[in-house]
């Protein structure tokens, strides 16, 4: 997990784990967050120069319109163009990511979807098959406008998902999300996805016996409602609490203001009785 509170240190600690992971490779790729009107980001050849191994200090900050703040913008990726196009489109994305995922690549080139297989991935991108983009110049103004449109199309049979994510193909993805982690975990998640049904389909892909559709498609609020951490047992559910009494459970709902200092008060007795009983040996 990449650390929220020092942006630069979380772009260096994604780098490596991007590399690390398989999830880029020497070739090219760059990583920017946003901070409020500041964009920080990845220098250019990084894998190529440096193998992902990104210093803090060698990250360029800049405002939205890649007008310098710390370091030279000459340092800076050709296609962060598509970068600061996506926060400029999109505000709510705070992180993206440009990689070359090996197994999502291997669509790209041949121009194919990916359809979601897990449920990781439908989580944070929806049930709408990741799509590719036209095949044009890396790094212009065309590639930057159909990123947009690509994720503008996701967005609207999606809309509540928190990522997005495309293909180009024989180039790479761009992926965004709300934060560096969120990205991260959807990138993964999308690679996975990928290897899942190239395997699928190697292993089953010809045996009548297989069942290869998705038999049920939860809906948005079902996704969201994986976030919720809930009761694990039923009220009037009879057990023996931790201190050996016969206790019914009656739910959070239910529980009165003094539970917890009368817990507190409990747990204080048993370890003074624990600590006696040892004395005493």
């Amino acid at each position: 997990m990449a650390d929220l509170k020092n942006i630069r240190k979380s772009i260096s600690q994604i780098a490596k784990l991007l590399y690390d992971k398989d999830l880029t490779d020497s070739c090219g790729g760059n990583i920017s967050v946003r901070d409020g009107d500041k964009i920080y980001i990845s220098p250019r050849r990084s894998g190529e120069s440096h193998q992902w191994v990104v210093e803090e200090d060698s990250i360029i900050v800049t405002d939205l319109c890649k007008v310098p703040l710390i370091g030279d913008v000459a340092d800076i990726s050709r296609e962060a163009i598509i970068h600061y196009h996506i926060y400029q489109n999109f505000e709510d994305i705070n992180a993206v990511f440009h990689s070359h995922p090996f197994y999502i690549m291997v669509y790209g080139a041949a121009h194919m979807d990916i359809p979601m297989v897990s449920e990781a991935t439908r989580h944070f991108l929806g049930d709408t098959p990741i799509s590719c983009t036209e095949e044009l110049v890396p790094g212009s103004k065309e590639m930057a406008d159909s990123v947009i449109e690509n994720f503008n199309q996701r967005r609207k049979y999606d809309p509540p998902t928190p990522a997005l994510l495309c293909n180009l193909p024989f180039h790479g993805v761009f992926v965004a999300s709300k934060e560096v982690n969120h990205a991260f975990i959807t990138l993964e998640s999308a690679e996975r996805n990928a290897r899942m049904l190239i395997h699928r389909q190697l292993m089953f892909g010809n045996d009548p016996k297989a069942d290869l559709s998705i038999r049920r498609r939860l809906t948005a609020e079902e996704r969201h409602s994986i976030e919720k951490v809930g009761e694990v047992c039923q009220p009037g559910f009879t057990y023996t609490s931790a201190f050996g009494e016969t206790t019914t459970f009656g739910g959070r709902q239910s529980e009165k203001p003094g539970n917890k200092q009368d817990l507190t008060k409990k747990i204080t007795e048993e370890v003074l009785r624990q600590l006696k009983k040892q004395r005493g040996k």
